[in-house]
C-alpha cells in the first residue's frame, strides 16, 4: 500500500511541473521524467538551456546554460526556504523560474 501511495505522490509532483511548463514554457520539451520509489523529477530543454528539477522528500531546481550549472537559489535566495517537497514549494520554484526566464 505504501509503495502505491509513494508512486502517486511522485507522479503528482511531476504533474505539477509538467502542467506549469505546458502553460508557461511551451517552447521547452520534456527530455526525461523520473518516478521511482520516493524519487521524482523532470528535465526540460530548449536549445542550450536545460531545466532539471528532481528530488524526494526535498528537491532542487537546476538551470544548465551551455556547460554551466546553476542552482535556482542563486537567482532568488528565498528558494532555500522552499526545498521540502510540497505542491506549494514546487509552485514557488516554478514562479521564480518564470521570473528568471522572463
Amino acid at each position: 500500500m505504501e509503495s502505491c501511495m509513494v508512486g502517486k505522490w511522485t507522479f503528482e509532483n511531476n504533474k505539477i511541473i509538467k502542467d506549469f511548463f505546458k502553460e508557461n514554457f511551451p517552447n521547452f520539451f520534456l527530455v526525461t521524467e523520473i518516478s521511482h520509489g520516493p524519487n521524482w523529477g523532470v528535465k526540460y530543454s530548449n536549445d542550450d538551456l536545460i531545466i532539471n528539477i528532481k528530488g524526494d522528500i526535498g528537491f532542487n531546481t537546476e538551470i544548465i546554460i551551455g556547460d554551466e550549472s546553476y542552482d535556482l537559489s542563486r537567482f532568488d535566495k528565498n528558494v532555500t526556504n522552499h526545498l521540502k517537497t510540497s505542491s506549494e514549494n514546487i509552485l514557488y520554484h516554478m514562479m521564480v523560474l518564470k521570473n528568471f526566464l522572463a
